[in-house]
């Protein structure tokens, strides 16, 4: 670490200090659980953790009332974001509601736009647990973090918080500009900094694809770390950013109305292992909400352990995956999230990102598919309880992803139907799919 780095580590813990060490003392207890899952003391806390937002949600939520006489976690039901979206005041806890709070929204990759609610001592468990699962891919705080997301679907960070994090964000849509690739290639080798990456995984098989096309040769950085997020990450992305940048990337799983799930350890392992400090994970039958056994493909349902102001009990991810045990730790050998089909815009360019994460921006819908019906031509299906006062609005602005001579229809709908499989296509192109 250069001295500016390290200048940021030390404030970073010593504000954290200050204020009581909050961070520090989850992040200890995190890094304790998720490292000796099996001690004794680990399995107390988290069996104390589950019991008490289990008591906490029948105490205080409309919603979860009724289980006062509740003999275990398998008494609850299992519920999802509409589910949620439709009974909010239900599931907010009566003890929480006038406390300080944060709201996360989200589309995630189901087209269903989603808000929660988390209490203080929430967030900064999500904040412990990112430094965490950043480290374990080598990432330090006050290292160079490049964040390569889609910004006009989130909240992006004001230019004194960037400065400060020392964090470089990058919108992915605009990535389809070469020159941009170019330059961030051209940054990384010059920047004396230690520099990290955290992106959509689709992202970083542009910059890879790109350098293919110029047939590069390794380019010569100090990129410590590569963390893949939201989007399946391929063996050609991998290999590619080994080749070029001698760094490895690693899997998160992880969504934005929880935090992180799982993580891929570093040494080309497969397998995610998770976050047991935070979530108690089950694998549940697609069709029914029996547990499945270990090493059998099933619906990924968590429970959230940190968050009284909303809590989030048996919470179907809408993602599928297979759980097991490798050294006596609970990993996921597979995750497998929503099926989405590669869209063109009227150009016949890839857009390689999930677009209805855009609809994080109009929360009155309940539901979006985007469907490409031929060249050009591009209809939307909405789900929605009102009339859609901004469909105009709405049609706008995916036409600055589409182009704007994009033929864009709206159909409204009752309900966007699963797969079998139990996941929800949420872009699907008929063009190669007819």
């Amino acid at each position: 670490m250069n001295f500016f780095e390290l200048l940021r580590n030390k404030m970073f813990w010593w504000i954290d200090r200050i204020k009581g060490g909050k961070k520090r003392n989850h992040y200890d207890d995190i890094k304790f659980i998720n490292e000796n899952p099996t001690s004794s003391e680990a399995i107390d806390l988290k069996k104390k953790r589950l019991q008490n937002i289990l008591n906490h949600a029948v105490r205080s939520t409309l919603h979860y009332r009724e289980l006062q006489n509740f003999d275990s976690i398998q008494d609850f039901p299992v519920v999802n974001k509409n589910i949620i979206r439709d009974n909010f005041e239900r599931f907010q806890s009566e003890l929480y509601k006038d406390k300080p709070k944060f709201t996360v929204s989200t589309s995630g990759s189901t087209g269903t736009p989603f808000k929660v609610h988390q209490n203080i001592d929430k967030r900064i468990r999500n904040m412990a647990d990112t430094i965490y699962f950043s480290e374990k891919a080598g990432f330090t705080i006050g290292n160079r973090l490049t964040y390569f997301r889609m910004w006009n679907a989130f909240e992006k960070k004001g230019f004194i918080t960037q400065m400060l994090q020392n964090i470089v964000p990058v919108d992915v849509f605009e990535m389809k500009e070469k020159n941009l690739i170019d330059g961030i290639v051209r940054d990384l080798s010059k920047s004396k900094s230690t520099n990290s990456w955290l992106g959509y995984a689709s992202a970083y098989e542009e910059i890879c694809k790109h350098l293919d096309r110029k047939k590069s040769s390794s380019i010569s950085c100090n990129l410590k770390s590569v963390i893949a997020m939201s989007e399946r990450l391929n063996d050609y992305t991998k290999e590619s950013i080994y080749k070029y940048f001698s760094a490895e990337v690693v899997s998160r799983y992880s969504n934005v109305e929880n935090g992180i799930l799982a993580q891929q350890p570093l040494g080309n392992k497969r397998h995610f292992e998770i976050n047991e400090a935070s979530y108690f994970i089950e694998i549940l039958e697609v069709d029914s909400n029996k547990r499945v056994e270990d090493g059998k493909s099933g619906r990924i349902v968590i429970t959230d352990l940190f968050n009284y102001s909303v809590p989030m009990i048996r919470y179907d991810t809408g993602d599928i995956g297979v759980k097991d045990t490798l050294d006596s730790k609970n990993i996921l050998k597979e995750v497998n999230g929503r099926k989405i089909d590669q869209i063109y815009n009227t150009k016949g360019e890839i857009i390689s990102i999930n677009l209805v994460l855009l609809v994080n921006n109009y929360p009155e819908l309940k539901q979006c598919q985007l469907i490409q019906k031929a060249a050009g031509t591009y209809h939307f299906k909405l789900n929605t309880d009102h009339k859609f006062e901004r469909e105009y609005e709405f049609i706008n602005e995916f036409k600055e992803y589409l182009g704007e001579d994009a033929q864009i229809t709206i159909e409204y709908v009752d309900e966007i139907p699963l797969l079998a499989s139990g996941k929800r296509r949420v872009m699907v192109n008929e063009m190669i799919n007819s």
